[in-house]
């Protein structure tokens, strides 16, 4: 029987802090998860007073709930970013994609984070043969600004990494990997803790109070049962974020879901067989479905979008059954272990954003590409915090947008699934008149 909870949260501990949340701090942070923690293991390492407040259990978000995928970059093309940004700042976005990975990676390594790290590569798979030449050109582009371990694999290749016949190539990056997500979150935490953060899970914020425009007077932090007077605060929520908290970034992050499964325990060599490789792998056609082996190798789990606007994991099952069998339909009759729903943080511009309004700072917006740099733009808040007067990222230059029929609930998201319902049988239709031409 299918379970309707992360298969990452099994056998994991559970972190609770009974004690009485302070009166007073250096700084909070609102959000616990890879962002919320990173921030705070750098700035208490600073020798600031840290505390981090959760409005749920510690861990509940989407920080445990991802596929573990560990890789850099967004979904900005160098000429996107060029057209809109400037050239500069297109060249940074791609250095400071690598240095995401290079951060999360040392992080891990450095810190014997035992969150089951595997250098597995991962690889981006070509829907249509036009995708194959736009990626080829896109990579020769990027490596003009900074070379990195990637390149392309042909169609006659691809079986040494999938035995699947629906890819025309794809895109192979050799320094990407993988985690057992809830444990780098867990692992995350304990370092957090030993440089002597204090974490508090369902401590809702109520309130975020800017006691003037003096950064001498700072805020006070109001949730049910305590206040906090601090001088600084982060917000870390992303999908997550509350427009009765913060109507200014609920206006300018959409809460898009992301639907996963992972099928019951199939042998390594089944596994093996499909994916020989062992890489994680994503694609290009709209509906993105992602999908990896789970870190024990019995496994496959595959991630996809069933809906733009929020439904249960109950709903979005026979969606994410059809795209597993659409894939590898040798699964078929395979029981599906876990089932689970979780939401990621988009910003408008489709780029992580670090930034202050009203003296708050955030470091948000990462499109489903938060496992490295979530991490590293928590890093780079914390350092901006320490360092106000500083440019420390990229992602300052990468401003936050809103639009005028947004105001914090994204009523708009159903018809967003219907449009996408449509693009995915265009999808499909071009996908079949490329393959008539070859």
């Amino acid at each position: 029987m299918t379970k309707f909870t992360p298969f990452w949260w099994e056998g994991q501990p559970q972190f609770e802090n009974t004690d009485v949340v302070p009166s007073t701090a250096d700084i909070v942070i609102v959000g616990a998860g890879y962002t919320g923690l990173s921030a705070a293991l750098t700035l208490s390492k600073s020798g600031k007073n840290v505390i981090v407040l959760d409005s749920e259990m510690i861990g509940f978000g989407a920080s445990t709930r991802n596929g573990g995928m560990l890789g850099s970059g967004h979904k900005v093309s160098t000429d996107q970013a060029k057209k809109k940004y400037g050239e500069d700042i297109a060249a940074e976005l791609h250095k400071e994609a690598n240095a995401s990975l290079a951060f999360t990676t040392n992080l891990i390594t450095v810190n014997n984070i035992d969150c089951e790290f595997q250098a597995c590569g991962r690889l981006r798979t070509s829907w249509l043969p036009k995708d194959q030449v736009s990626m080829s050109d896109n990579l020769r582009k990027l490596k003009a600004i900074e070379d990195f371990n990637s390149k392309m694999i042909g169609p006659d290749m691809m079986p040494k990494s999938i035995k699947t016949d629906l890819y025309f190539g794809g895109q192979f990056y050799q320094d990407h990997g993988s985690v057992h997500p809830h444990k780098f979150h867990y692992g995350l935490l304990k370092l957090a803790l030993e440089a002597g953060a204090k974490v508090f899970g369902s401590r809702p914020v109520i309130k975020i109070t800017q006691l003037s425009k003096l950064k001498q007077d700072g805020f006070d932090v109001l949730t049910p049962n305590s206040k906090i007077h601090c001088k600084q605060v982060l917000m870390a929520t992303n999908g997550y974020t509350r427009s009765n908290l913060s109507k200014y970034l609920s206006r300018r992050v959409l809460p898009v879901p992301s639907f996963v499964i992972t099928t019951v325990d199939i042998g390594k060599d089944k596994v093996q067989s499909l994916l020989p490789g062992g890489h994680c792998m994503v694609e290009t056609r709209k509906r993105y479905c992602y999908y990896r082996p789970t870190p024990c190798g019995t496994r496959i789990m595959l991630g996809t979008r069933a809906a733009m606007h929020s439904i249960s994991a109950e709903e979005a099952l026979p969606t994410l059954r059809k795209m597993l069998l659409e894939i590898f339909p040798s699964l078929e009759g395979v029981e599906i272990s876990h089932c689970w729903t979780g939401f990621t943080g988009f910003s408008f511009s489709q780029l992580p954003n670090l930034s202050i309004n009203k003296g708050v700072y955030s470091a948000l917006g990462y499109c489903g590409n938060g496992v490295a740099m979530a991490p590293y733009l928590g890093h780079m808040a914390a350092l901006k915090m320490l360092n106000p007067n500083q440019k420390v990222t990229v992602f300052e230059s990468t401003p936050l947008q809103t639009r005028p029929y947004y105001f914090g609930k994204p009523w708009f998201l159903p018809i967003a699934s219907a449009y996408f319902r449509a693009f995915d049988l265009l999808d499909y239709y071009r996908r079949k008149k490329s393959i008539k031409k070859t």
